[in-house]
């Protein structure tokens, strides 16, 4: 075993049974005035029951620590049982086959092997849930013996409100802008309870009978109390200002930093991009969540959209393998994830997208019989036209809008049949035959468009065979998007839905997120900038300090705050408000991809509408750096190369970082060597290369 000498021992345990198990104890911390609200679909937890195996070498005797979180038992091949265990194995030199049988119930059941030639970890211990089929050990970040997976511990920070108001008996304290903390009471009087409502704004905070999240605080003989769970929240109003001296918030801290940047003298969209970077941040925790006040819970649509944003800030490909992980739960596969049908399907995309962006070609194949399981079962659903449409038990999401989705809509056809192709793209990638599933979406492709194609555009739906000529933009866009139509079609849908008023506008952030990397992909790139500008810029002038989960300009008053028939049901801090750092980065910059695991990128900025700017963007394991100040624009590659378009209307320079640059007449772009520096001038009359 001397080639394990230099690694270091980590606690192991079952494939997904980590992810499993903490997303069980994430998703239980909803509250709503201190009810507790868990999810509706099926969890499925860790299993109780898990064998590690071993066999190994040893070239001289070793004595080797073990330690387990649960009940255990340790048989050696040949030694049987050992008995008498006081946490280590004193073993001579010679060949052995270990097991370690441990069981967990309300814990992750997790090993700790060390010594000087044998070390646990994902390449010396097999596992298996007792059905017999051993799979590689899991492992994470957890080096330390006395720090299991079972013992994390979340890091906090103090911080103190920015103001506080005296309002009636109480004290209503303000933290300058909405953040996810415990409560600290200190100074509290003996005996003392205090009720503490929390609001994302000043109103709900204030408003004692309706506020969303509350607590209550209980003095038992010390000074200090603070409350049992994080909440999100800006304002906090505690009627018992004489109870206690003084309220600290704990903020919880992730340590993951923003690995993009952007500025420019448009401080509206400078801001924008901020808030959008701050409010990823609210909302990424152990998991992509939905909403840091209400939810708090993982939805796979929503999580989508996240790790889009993600690969553009903080590049965290744990978090996002381990949403991915948690939400495909374990077999049998009886339902969609989080009971959503185009949910499902989005997970599926999320692994083509991680893949495109990270070239992880092992964390693929380890979801593949997952992703396979879910296309199947997808499959199973349609009817004899090869559509899907709602079960009971379904639901058939799209949006949060005033649509109709019975029997067979449009739009989950169009998500299915690209779900399909790009299912089919994960099989080739894996060395598998795809065609099945490429075929089926061109089967799907060419039955929409034979039922729901009406007067040149998707009509929303078909109930028992009858068309509702209803049009909405779902359908229209995604087939625009993801390239479904020829130019024909195409120019059809652009014409009579996406720059048609009479068809209902999106008022959810959710849903803008397609609508602007539409009109990117026709290039429109001018609305998608002064569409960001009105729809987040808009909640900024709301008074908004992170993005919300949905947003109409016609609503006024207290009623923007209302949802689900609730004065304050609507989450202030929503994942999917984050969108416009994507917009930005890859709508507006171009900057994207070229190659699976940006092996190269490509950068098309559209200077001809934004406005001067200077960011960075993470690319890979490296960063490009873009500047332009309205006539000169310069790209740099650092750990990272790739091919950046000549903007309209600008002039390569010369030379570019010491030596000629290598120019693709054909297409119009620069390659870009790690480390090079490409400037762009802007032209002034004619140019001829």
């Amino acid at each position: 075993m001397t080639e394990n000498t230099e690694k270091r021992a980590a606690w192991i345990w079952y494939p997904g049974d980590y992810e499993a198990w903490l997303f069980c104890k994430c998703m239980a911390q909803r509250r709503e005035r201190d009810v507790l609200i868990t999810p509706f679909w099926r969890m499925d937890s860790h299993y109780v029951s898990v064998k590690f195996y071993c066999n190994f070498t040893l070239e001289e005797p070793d004595e080797i620590t073990v330690k387990v979180d649960g009940d255990f038992n340790i048989f050696i091949e040949g030694m049987g049982y050992v008995k008498n265990f006081d946490g280590k194995l004193r073993l001579p030199a010679g060949s052995y086959e270990m097991q370690i049988l441990v069981t967990n119930v309300p814990e992750l059941p997790c090993v700790y092997v060390c010594g000087e030639q044998l070390k646990s970890g994902s390449d010396t211990f097999r596992v298996t849930c007792q059905d017999h089929v051993f799979l590689p050990a899991a492992q994470g970040d957890f080096f330390d013996i006395d720090a299991s997976p079972n013992k994390r511990v979340k890091k906090t920070r103090e911080l103190a409100p920015v103001s506080t108001e005296q309002i009636g008996s109480g004290t209503l304290y303000d933290f300058g802008k909405e953040i996810s903390a415990y409560l600290e009471l200190r100074g509290m009087k003996a005996g003392a309870k205090c009720k503490i409502y929390y609001g994302e704004s000043r109103e709900e905070a204030l408003d004692t009978e309706h506020s969303e999240q509350t607590d209550c605080v209980f003095s038992c003989g010390e000074e200090s109390a603070a409350t049992a769970v994080t909440k999100a929240f800006r304002w906090a109003y505690v009627p018992q200002a004489d109870a206690f001296k003084e309220l600290i918030a704990l903020e919880e801290v992730f340590e993951t930093e923003n690995k993009g940047r952007f500025s420019s003298s448009d401080k509206l969209l400078e801001k924008i991009y901020d808030v959008s970077v701050y409010t990823l941040g609210m909302c990424k925790k152990e998991f992509f969540l939905d909403g840091a006040k209400r939810d708090r819970w993982a939805w796979s649509g929503d999580a989508y959209q996240s790790y889009l944003v993600n690969y553009y800030t903080f590049c965290d490909s744990d978090a996002v393998k381990r949403t991915i992980r948690a939400l495909k739960g374990k077999e049998p596969i009886k339902t969609h994830i989080n009971h959503i049908m185009d949910y499902t399907m989005y997970w599926v995309l999320s692994l083509f997208d991680y893949y495109l962006f990270t070239g992880d070609k092992e964390f693929l194949a380890e979801m593949f019989d997952g992703a396979e399981g879910y296309v199947k079962f997808l499959l199973s659903r349609t009817n004899a036209d090869g559509f899907l449409h709602g079960y009971p038990e379904d639901w058939v999401f799209i949006d949060w809008a005033a649509i109709d989705n019975r029997g067979e809509t449009s739009f989950e056809q169009i998500l299915f049949a690209v779900t399909l192709i790009r299912f089919a793209f994960i099989c080739e990638e894996l060395g598998k035959d795809g065609s099945f599933y490429a075929k089926k979406s061109e089967e799907l492709l060419k039955r929409t468009l034979e039922v729901f194609w009406v007067d040149g555009r998707f009509v929303h739906r078909r109930e028992n065979g009858v068309l509702d000529l209803a049009v909405t933009r779902y359908a229209n866009m995604f087939a625009v998007l993801f390239d479904l139509l020829d130019e024909e079609k195409r120019n059809s849908v652009i014409e009579k839905v996406m720059l048609n008023d009479d068809v209902q506008k999106i008022t959810t952030p959710y849903m803008q997120f397609y609508e602007q990397a539409t009109l990117a992909k026709i290039g429109m790139h001018e609305n998608v900038l002064s569409g960001m500008k009105a729809y987040w810029g808009g909640m900024l002038g709301e008074g908004a300090t992170t993005f919300w989960e949905a947003y109409d300009p016609s609503e006024t008053g207290a009623e923007k705050y209302a949802m689900y028939n609730r004065p304050y049901g609507k989450s202030l801090c929503h994942a999917w408000g984050a969108n416009p750092v994507y917009l930005i980065f890859n709508c507006l910059l171009g900057i994207r991809p070229r190659e699976v695991g940006y092996k190269t990128f490509l950068c098309e900025p559209q200077l001809n509408v934004l406005p001067d700017f200077d960011c960075a963007a993470p690319v890979g394991k490296g960063t490009l750096y873009l500047k332009y100040d309205g006539k000169i624009f310069t790209a740099r590659a650092e750990k990272c190369s790739g091919y950046v378009k000549i903007p309209d209307g600008f002039v390569p320079e010369a030379e570019t970082g010491g030596r000629t640059a290598k120019f693709g007449q054909k297409d119009g772009k620069y390659f870009l060597d790690e480390a090079e520096k490409i400037t762009f001038v802007k032209r002034e009359g004619e140019y001829v290369f």
